[in-house]
């Protein structure tokens, strides 16, 4: 009967898709039409321009840089046009962050306080840094975790723990305490949690592991959920809110790091009627979103979010495999639900590419339907570590890049390309901003050229353009109202344009 239903509500609304674009386009939130803004915007002579390339770092550029002109003063024969219009915009953009998994967070207490204080003001102060706005942080052990693999409920094999008597979130310490700091200096920090691994004894085999889809014990479901919960409450009970939750990370993986696998039904049925319940039950406002793993996965996504319209707020989306376009078919098929992509992890090292890539993925995700994006590791050594070996005798070093680099043994730090890719997006984009209507420029030219425009509550614009194109510099022309603004983005570079549009 579930599967039957399950059915019937996707029939539905496959019928409603078929009348709506898959293409790259903003995503109306609204049940009609887009929002009609009341005021009235225009482009202004100080506008700040930073760029970044092979060898500028979010560098401001000198006045010139910017052409204002009258549209009668327009030639459309050359260069491309981007017509911005601000009278119609669309979901909120919450802003960019990373992850404190437990590497990260182990790696802040390595640094002297002077240090560590200086990191997190070029992390979170939207004046001196860069202002992140989203985390999204481990439960328990993960793929990058410096210790041997524990949960917050480990017990003997053969023993087991229903009542979570033995329930102990001290290795949790560094991350909470991280996560605070981060907090008081941005009290509208969004933070996800995200576990990889149930304890052993909830587990139908005693393997850390996904490799060999080790699963949730049937008998377990409940008190998983209540597992989960009290991760929650620990967080809140040291001051962090939780915003939102997802109930497994990765769930279909077979990885050789931890992992727990779920069939889409299984999740829902989980979330459902085990993991909702718990948190209402415990007076919890903390969001659940599902999926949280690739856009290659968007069939399952929208699957278990036809089934669980009324336990969870939105999908949570990877970046390893699969299109951000397929995002705005969710967005069509759930108008009213948020979209969040709540991983993307960089490989090293951290050149060019990476920044084109990494902020070429946050454009084409904004202009999707995503209200937020998230990196993964906020800090890693300059190997990609330090992450305790599998049983297989494999770590996660070499692997990635993040948004930090802590040299541990020169006590040295740099930020690599993962930084400034997400600074174009993060220091002017404020707290809920809205995506404004904009020429997509992605379709055409495969991608190579993007851009999104953003409006702040205060009435300030931010464009963000990226030209991955390793050929050809290429002029573009906004067009908003009367007024003309115009930039030369030069081959392999990566634009944030803002100013306060207020007529």
């Amino acid at each position: 009967m579930r599967m039957r239903l399950i059915s019937g509500i996707l029939a539905c609304l496959l019928i409603t898709a078929t009348a709506c674009s898959c293409k790259a386009k903003p995503t109306d939130t609204s049940s009609d039409a887009a929002t009609e803004t009341k005021l009235r915007y225009t482009f202004s002579e100080e506008v700040l321009a930073f760029v970044s390339d092979g060898e500028q770092k979010f560098k401001l550029q000198d006045k010139g840089y910017v052409k204002i002109y009258d549209k009668s003063k327009l030639d459309e024969s050359t260069g491309t046009i981007i017509n911005i219009d601000p009278k119609k915009t669309y979901h909120k953009i919450d802003g960019i962050g990373a992850s404190f998994t437990e590497t990260s967070a182990y790696l802040m207490t390595q640094m002297s306080e002077e240090m560590r204080n200086d990191v997190m003001i070029k992390l979170f102060d939207s004046e001196k840094g860069i202002g992140l706005k989203m985390l999204r942080n481990t439960i328990a052990p993960s793929d990058y975790t410096p210790y041997e693999y524990a949960s917050y409920d480990d017990m003997p094999e053969g023993e087991e723990d229903f009542e979570l008597e033995y329930f102990d979130m001290s290795a949790a310490k560094d991350q909470i305490e991280i996560t605070k700091k981060a907090f008081e200096m941005n009290p509208d920090i969004k933070l996800f949690l995200s576990p990889w691994t149930a304890p052993l004894w909830m587990k139908t085999e005693r393997d850390w592991l996904a490799v060999e889809q080790p699963k949730l014990r049937r008998d377990c479901y409940d008190v998983y959920a209540r597992y989960l919960v009290k991760c929650i409450q620990g967080y809140e009970e040291k001051g962090v809110p939780v915003f939102a939750i997802t109930a497994q990370n990765e769930p279909f993986t077979v990885r050789t790091w931890p992992g727990m696998y779920w069939t889409w039904n299984d999740l829902a049925n989980f979330t459902n009627d085990n993991f909702r319940p718990a948190l209402d039950d415990a007076g919890l406002k903390t969001e659940i979103y599902n999926l949280d793993y690739n856009w290659s996965n968007s069939e399952a996504a929208d699957n278990i979010m036809a089934t669980t319209m009324n336990t969870t707020q939105g999908i949570a989306y990877h970046w390893y495999s699969g299109d951000p376009e397929v995002m705005a078919k969710s967005k069509e098929y759930f108008p009213d639900k948020t979209i969040y992509v709540t991983e993307a992890a960089g490989g090293t090292p951290s050149g060019t590419a990476q920044l084109l890539n990494i902020s070429s993925k946050i454009c084409r995700s904004f202009r999707s339907g995503a209200s937020g994006y998230i990196l993964w590791n906020m800090v890693l050594n300059p190997v990609g570590g330090p992450s305790v070996p599998n049983r297989f005798g494999q770590s996660m070093d070499t692997q990635c890049a993040a948004l930090v680099t802590y040299d541990e043994d020169l006590k040295t730090i740099s930020y690599p390309n993962d930084y400034y890719a997400c600074a174009h997006y993060s220091k002017y984009i404020l707290k809920d901003a809205v995506l404004v209507d904009s020429t997509d420029t992605g379709e055409n030219s495969e991608y190579k050229l993007v851009n999104s425009v953003s409006l702040n509550p205060n009435g300030s614009m931010v464009i963000n353009a990226v030209n991955s194109d390793s050929s050809s510099d290429v002029v573009l022309k906004f067009v908003m109202g009367d007024k003309v603004m115009e930039i030369t983005l030069p081959r392999r570079s990566v634009v944030t344009l803002t100013w306060d549009a207020n007529i």
